[in-house]
């Protein structure tokens, strides 16, 4: 059985029954889940969670998806226990994506073990609470470098990404993360994946970041959405 047959169903049920409850996607994560690109600028179009629900409405046109976008700018999984309550649980959601990783390397090697007991904590809360169907994102790859895409107002945050890149802490976190992936059975998308290929093409991070250090530009939202999609729906095609 697919994992998302339960979140068919109800795109189904809600497309087949108008008085049927209004199926619920909660997108939980960072800044990269609420949508921030450039410096100061959020876009609520072209985000991940907001072109995946086009897509699948695409599939279900007689259907109403609601979206909730939980993502909190410089949040972590730890720190975002107190709002899972509020910010997922309370919706009873169909669907929950969790996006996190870029702001819990900055603990370094001593956050890891914290980094993935929330998220495991978390995983459970949710598949407790609710009956959602899940899908979990590995990070982004962040900037390695200084490159001329960061805004001067940025600048002041350089030497703590600089850091990280260097002591390859985001790496550390998305290999342990795809570890608890595998071992726990649970779905995601590799987002990090995309990086390493481009890596190996010769392409720098900081390309496919919109303010140069840690957000996906716009494109990659875009593919993010189509791979999410394909996730949910790949038993069906």
């Amino acid at each position: 059985m697919s994992a998302f047959a339960r979140f068919q169903k109800r795109l189904k049920e809600k497309a087949d029954d108008v008085r049927a409850r209004p199926v619920t996607y909660v997108s939980f994560g960072d800044s990269v889940t609420q949508g921030c690109m450039e410096y100061a600028t959020i876009e609520h179009e072209q985000v991940y969670h907001n072109l995946l629900k086009k897509r699948i409405v695409q599939r279900y046109p007689m259907t109403i998806l609601n979206v909730i976008n939980a993502g909190v700018s410089g949040d972590t999984i730890v720190k975002s226990e107190p709002r899972w309550q509020r910010d997922v649980i309370a919706y009873q959601p169909d669907l929950v994506t969790i996006g996190f990783g870029v702001n819990d390397c900055h603990a370094g090697e001593a956050g890891l073990a914290s980094y993935l007991e929330k998220m495991d904590a978390f995983v459970r809360t949710v598949k407790r609470d609710t009956e959602a169907d899940l899908l979990l994102l590995t990070p982004n790859m962040m900037m390695l470098h200084d490159n001329d895409s960061m805004h001067e107002k940025d600048r002041a945050v350089l030497p703590g990404f600089l850091n990280v890149a260097e002591k390859g802490y985001l790496r550390l976190y998305t290999h342990a993360l795809r570890t608890y992936l595998e071992q726990e059975k649970l779905a995601y998308v590799d987002v990090y994946a995309l990086f390493e290929d481009w890596l190996l093409k010769g392409q720098e991070p900081h390309a496919r970041l919109a303010n140069g250090i840690n957000h996906p530009d716009r494109a990659l939202h875009a593919q993010l959405a189509e791979r999410i999609e394909a996730r949910i729906f790949e038993a069906r095609e």
